[in-house]
């Protein structure tokens, strides 16, 4: 009862950043966004193996979700492109692992293609998923552009290339 629980929070959260469509935005050629990887990876139960349009990525040691298009949807304000950043740990505990050892989960993003200011989030909080927790960010890139964006708890690393589109197919959001 407790895994399903788990599992069907996971799910709530990530439509939570389910973020609008973006007009017929194609990512640019040089923008080498980051595929699913082959073989996928899987985490540990309770948590699903797929979700439809998104893949893993990382290790049981640290892992996150992305969107198989390689864009990075999210809210745009005159400031950027936000969006909630989902991290998971095998074994992950907020009481044991949050509090004591703060900031823990360190995000930096750096435009890989352009002229932009690097970004840092080290301060992150716990998200309770059904009797269990999850690390979660708001990440906000000032510009549109290809980024690398590096995960980064505890000496274990995941990097991913994103492509941020420049406005959303609905303005009125």
């Amino acid at each position: 009862m407790r895994s399903k629980r788990i599992v069907i929070a996971w799910l709530l959260g990530c439509s939570m950043f389910a973020s609008p469509g973006f007009a017929s935005e194609q990512v640019p050629s040089n923008c080498p966004v980051t595929k699913p990887p082959h073989p996928a990876f899987v985490p540990p139960a309770p948590y699903p193996a797929k979700e439809t349009g998104r893949f893993w990525l990382g290790t049981k040691a640290l892992w996150t979700s992305l969107d198989e298009s390689g864009i990075w949807s999210g809210i745009v304000s005159e400031s950027g492109t936000r969006n909630k950043f989902w991290w998971w740990r095998e074994g992950w505990q907020y009481d044991t692992d949050m509090r004591a050892n703060e900031p823990g989960l360190i995000i930096t993003a750096r435009r890989i293609d352009g002229d932009a200011p690097r970004v840092s989030r080290p301060r992150v909080t716990n998200a309770e998923m059904g009797g269990g927790y999850a690390m979660l960010t708001m990440l906000e890139l000032p510009t549109s552009g290809c980024w690398e964006i590096t995960g980064n708890y505890r000496s274990e690393y995941v990097s991913m290339v994103v492509w941020v589109p420049n406005k959303p197919l609905d303005e009125s959001r």
